[in-house]
């Protein structure tokens, strides 16, 4: 790919689902640990998982999304390590996904990280780990219109979870 087509090709990936929402930044979500006592045991993804972003912190516990969900304000600014079932992607860039415990559950909204990695658009039904800065914040009228646009449901609720990294498999 010459330099004018990936010059091109990132510019359209920066300005896909931007409309001046803040989004926090990597360094943002790197120096908080999970709180104790709200973690459960589980295996790192495996292997095979294709992996975006940062790498997941394998010493960094992983906290049940069903408990963040349960207590946002709890883990607010934390940076957790959780799983869930990926119920919807960006179809615009890949740049958000929606994490689930179970089908029944709500879905939690997660960002990529200020759009510095994307996840393919046909992830839906995957299993993810993945690790982030969890964030209260109200989502404008804007920002929801926009969001729902692109295919998200889960944007009712002000919590979300700031990927720096996800691993699927």
């Amino acid at each position: 790919m010459n330099r004018a087509a990936l010059l091109l090709l990132l510019v359209g990936a920066l300005t896909a689902c931007s409309s001046g929402e803040p989004q926090g930044s990597l360094a943002e979500a790197s120096g908080a640990t999970a709180a104790a006592g709200e973690t459960e045991a589980s295996s790192a993804a495996g292997p095979d998982a294709d992996r975006f972003g940062q790498p997941i912190d394998g010493n960094l516990p992983i906290t049940s999304l069903d408990a963040i969900v349960a207590d946002p304000s709890g883990y607010e600014g934390q940076v957790v390590r959780t799983r869930g079932e990926i119920a919807r992607v960006c179809q615009a860039r890949g740049c958000w996904m929606e994490l689930r415990t179970n089908p029944e559950s709500p879905g939690v909204r997660v960002p990529m990280a200020g759009h510095s990695f994307f996840l393919p658009m046909d992830s839906a039904g995957r299993h993810a780990e993945m690790q982030g800065r969890v964030v209260v914040r109200e989502l404008s009228p804007e920002w929801r219109a926009h969001l729902e646009s692109e295919g998200a449901v889960a944007t009712a609720s002000a919590l979300s979870i700031e990927a720096t990294g996800v691993a699927i498999d």
